[in-house]
C-alpha cells in the first residue's frame, strides 16, 4: 500500500496521535512527517497517512512513568471502536513473532484511533528495520502497512529528541546549593577576618 504524505525510539527514553494541536514540525523525510508532541512531555514522533485513509504515529511519551513508546493507528472509517476500551491487538514486523498489546481506543477529532505503549525499544527497532507491518483484531486484519522510510524517519525522530532534550537541558536554572547559607568556596566574609 503506497503512503500518501499527510501534515497532521533506548538511551532517550530517560528524557497521542497525529492530531494534538500542541505540535512543532521538525522534519518530513521519504513521506514519513517528524514532529515534537508538548502534551507528551516534549517527546518526538514520526506519522505518516496511507491512501486507504489509515494514520500511523509511533514516538515517545515522556508525560507519565514509566517512559515509554507507542505506536498509534487510526482511521476515520473506525466508527465502532468505543473510546476509553481496550481492545486485545497483534502486530507483527514482517515474519518476526507477534506482539500481543492491549490497545486503548481514544477519539481525536472525530477520529477513532487505536494506541498501544511498551517500554521495550525492541518494539522501535522493529519498527524502523522491517519493511511491513500488520495489525490484527480478533484473528482479522485491520491494517496491513508498508514501513518504506520507517528508518530514516525513526532516526530523525531521535536526531529531534536529542535536540529538544539538549534545549531543554540548557533552559533549566542552575540548582541551587542544598544548603543555601554555606558560603561558596570562594567568597570570603568581610564581616570575619579569620574566615579562611
Amino acid at each position: 500500500m503506497k503512503r500518501s504524505t499527510a501534515y497532521v525510539f533506548g538511551g532517550l527514553l530517560v528524557a497521542a496521535p497525529a492530531f494534538a494541536q500542541e505540535t512543532i514540525p521538525w522534519r518530513n523525510i521519504d513521506g514519513w512527517n517528524i514532529l515534537m508532541d508538548q502534551t507528551l512531555g516534549n517527546a518526538c514522533f514520526v506519522t505518516t497517512v496511507y491512501d486507504e485513509g489509515t494514520i500511523l504515529r509511533l514516538g515517545f511519551d515522556f508525560s507519565r512513568e514509566p517512559k515509554s513508546i507507542y505506536l498509534a493507528l487510526g482511521n476515520k472509517n473506525w466508527k465502532a471502536l468505543e473510546p476509553g476500551k481496550d481492545y486485545p491487538l497483534q502486530i507483527q514486523f514482517d515474519r518476526n513473532p507477534v506482539w500481543n498489546a492491549t490497545a486503548r481506543a481514544i477519539d481525536f477529532s472525530g477520529i477513532n484511533f487505536l494506541m498501544v505503549s511498551t517500554t521495550d525499544t525492541n518494539f522501535a527497532n522493529e519498527f524502523s528495520r522491517k519493511l511491513a507491518m500488520r495489525a490484527t483484531f480478533n484473528g482479522r486484519q485491520v491494517a496491513g502497512l508498508r514501513l518504506k522510510g520507517s528508518a530514516r524517519a525513526v532516526e530523525e525522530m531521535l536526531r529531534c529528541q536529542k535536540t529538544v532534550n539538549d534545549a531543554l537541558v540548557a533552559q533549566e536554572p542552575p540548582k541551587a546549593p542544598k544548603d543555601p547559607f554555606q558560603a561558596a568556596p570562594d567568597v570570603k566574609n568581610a564581616n570575619d577576618p579569620f574566615e579562611l
